[in-house]
């Protein structure tokens, strides 16, 4: 009997243990996204790494303003030896949300930017794969002639874990049909318009705070050219700034000529050798609906009060008195019931008063 005791604990660790190892060995580390040692064979030796969280230092990274602009948080940068001599670097950019991700995609993008995977959206060249996934922008960039590039940000990509693709709203508006998708730029300020933004009739755009920019370019009918969106947070600072002349009062180059068109908050302006037909046909695919959702916010609701009654408690009167409600009547509704089912059962069986009560006679004398 004893040494049962014994056996039984010691079946029950030798059967769980096995599963705890497996657990703790797939458990992923969110904190560093680099890949696993020996994962490439490629990858020989790490030559250096840095890790920069500080604004201070963050202001010193190439395209600092831009980044900044765009919400960087965290830059991350390892470089490896390569077993031919050659190196491999990562950069993963973390940004405040996923808007930002893909501005820095689609700025410091060389070629045209495609559906993953890698990520979400990815464009590569000669040297450099580029892609973004959720609030993460990683860029890889190598002069190795394999593969390697991509399957590194495959593994970083799956380190990252899944995000649902859901690009900024202004880009959906591009016309499918003359805009080339691939070459939007999606511009969140100043700095990246200044940086890396294509000019309006020969200068460059100023904008408003609080106002988004993308470009693409177009083509119809063997004209060319680009167009330039601009999202306002409400439709009157929308009607302001084009009826201002900011946009109206510009003159396009002598090879090129300048339309522009308001669509509720957004302000949309081609140039190119476009005939007005075709500027017309092209902004007039510009389509904005309006949609509306209820967003209930609990923490903004704690310190709100109704007729000097703080919310919370009043939520707690008024949900308490809706339950007493109910279970009366449920009280109700059981008690009809009841006596529904008494009613029946007396007219079923024909009982009368004698046959359904049991009572108690006690002879008085």
């Amino acid at each position: 009997m004893r040494l049962s005791r014994i056996l039984l604990p010691l079946a029950v660790l030798t059967t769980v243990l096995p599963f705890c190892q497996v657990f703790a060995q797939t458990q992923l580390v969110s904190n560093s996204f680099f890949p696993a040692a020996l994962e490439f064979k490629e990858l020989k030796a790490i030559q250096a790494e840095r890790d920069l969280k500080d604004p201070a230092e963050l202001a010193k990274l190439e395209h600092a303003p831009v980044l900044l602009e765009a919400g960087i948080k965290r830059y991350a940068e390892r470089t490896y030896a390569l077993a031919d001599r050659g190196t491999l670097s990562i950069e993963v950019m973390t940004f405040a949300d996923a808007r930002g991700a893909y501005s820095v995609l689609t700025l410091l993008a060389k070629a045209g930017v495609r559906t993953g995977p890698p990520g979400n959206y990815f464009c590569s060249d000669a040297d450099t794969l580029i892609f973004d996934l959720g609030n993460y922008c990683v860029r890889i960039h190598s002069r190795a002639a394999s593969d390697l590039s991509r399957r590194v940000a495959i593994s970083v990509a799956n380190r990252i874990g899944d995000r649902a693709p859901n690009p900024p709203s202004l880009v959906k508006h591009f016309p499918e049909q003359s805009c080339d998708v691939s070459s939007i730029r999606y511009i969140l300020g100043p700095q990246a318009l200044a940086s890396f933004g294509a000019p309006v009739a020969g200068a460059t755009l100023k904008i408003p705070p609080d106002v988004e920019l993308a470009q693409a370019q177009c083509m119809a009918r063997e004209q060319t050219g680009t167009l330039t969106l601009l999202s306002f947070p409400t439709i009157p600072l929308a009607e302001e700034y084009f009826s201002s002349g900011a946009v109206s009062g510009r003159e396009a180059s002598s090879s090129a000529n300048l339309y522009t068109r308001q669509t509720g908050p957004l302000v949309s302006i081609l140039e190119g050798n476009f005939t007005p037909e075709a500027a017309d046909k092209t902004l007039g695919a510009i389509k904005f609906s309006y949609s509306i959702k209820w967003i209930f916010d609990r923490n903004s609701q704690q310190n709100r009060t109704i007729w000097g009654v703080p919310t919370r408690i009043l939520g707690t009167v008024v949900r308490s008195i809706l339950f007493t409600a109910l279970l009366c009547v449920i009280s109700i509704v059981a008690g009809v019931v009841l006596a529904a089912g008494r009613m029946f059962v007396r007219r079923r069986w024909a009982l009368t008063d004698d046959d359904a009560f049991i009572r108690l006679k006690i002879n008085e004398n």
